[in-house]
């Protein structure tokens, strides 16, 4: 049987983009792996597997409200750090929310 070569897709170069750019910056900082500690520590358990009735570790840290959802670069801060925006999550629950949007 005859091996058919099928030509490589050009990779697009990834853009440095300001709303990438934002994200690094915050999920790279001290400050939001000191707060992800603090919720995991505090509720380590997915809180949607607890609604369901199961009894789930949680891997993830989901912002209920995404902090780049907002223009305005003092509410973004806000939103990020707001231990109240935060909800403890497993990888399934989370790649769910993050699949829907």
């Amino acid at each position: 049987m005859p091996t058919i070569y099928k030509p490589k897709k050009a990779q697009k170069p990834k853009e440095n983009n300001l709303y990438d750019e934002e994200r690094r910056q915050i999920y790279q900082s001290t400050r939001w792996r000191k707060l992800r500690a603090l919720k995991i520590a505090d509720q380590p358990l997915c809180e949607m597997c607890l609604q369901e009735g199961k009894t789930t570790i949680a891997e993830d840290v989901h912002h209920i409200k995404s902090f780049m959802s907002t223009d305005d670069s003092v509410l973004r801060r806000a939103l990020a750090y707001d231990y109240d925006n935060l909800m403890s999550i497993c990888k399934v629950h989370h790649q769910m929310i993050h699949n829907k949007g």
